[in-house]
């Protein structure tokens, strides 16, 4: 007689209440990345930027996709690529009107000693970051700077046994070309950063507007 474990497969499991998170890493990176840092910093020059859930460091306007420079294009082309495929997974249906997707993006520069606290990001469906520069971590807290998305389900941290999915932390490494998608609902921050240099990411929101 098969035992009760023996007689489940793939089948008879479903993840209910589920999270979608999609991560891709964008090859040849080096060209864009070098040109959004020197656009971004020569902005952070010029701007005072915003205050939102950045604790220090540097927040732009939500208009980045309008600037000048020679990354925009292609970042813009990234964000739209990876939100057309995030949506067609997700929604199964196999084209999307994309005049309907509409998007916010802006940057965000930390150094030494900065950090966002926990926030999510309203009035959107999905948001995401993309990593330019990930700075010189000067240790190797598996926090430092890092992005953390955080677990939506009540009482989970009551349980504890690494055997389960019950309790686990999601961290995300600044790595250069990196880019991220989550539902915009999701709780998250960012540590603070111990490091030189500086960390810069570009954060964005997709929406649709009939």
């Amino acid at each position: 007689m098969k035992s009760k474990s023996s007689m489940l497969s793939n089948e008879h499991i479903a993840m209910a209440f589920g999270t979608p998170v999609s991560t891709f890493l964008w090859p040849d990176s080096v060209a864009i990345n070098t040109s959004l840092r020197k656009t971004i910093l020569a902005k952070k020059k010029i701007d005072n930027g915003q205050s939102r859930s950045n604790v220090g460091g540097w927040h732009s306007d939500p208009d980045m996709l309008n600037w000048r420079g020679d990354g925009i294009g292609p970042l813009k082309q990234r964000i739209t690529t990876f939100a057309s495929d995030i949506i067609r997974l997700t929604s199964g249906q196999t084209t999307q009107p994309t005049d309907a997707v509409k998007l916010d993006c802006w940057a965000n520069v930390s150094q030494r000693g900065h950090y966002n606290s926990v926030h999510y990001h309203p009035h959107s469906i999905w948001s995401g970051v993309y990593y330019v520069d990930g700075g010189m971590p000067d240790n190797s807290d598996p926090c430092n700077g890092r992005l953390e998305l955080l677990d939506p389900r009540l009482g989970i941290a009551m349980l504890s046994s690494k055997h389960t999915m019950y309790l686990g932390r999601f961290l995300i490494e600044p790595t250069p070309g990196l880019m991220l998608v989550f539902p915009s609902w999701l709780s998250h921050m960012v540590h603070p950063f111990s490091g030189d240099g500086e960390r810069i990411s570009i954060s964005f929101n997709i929406k649709f507007e009939s």
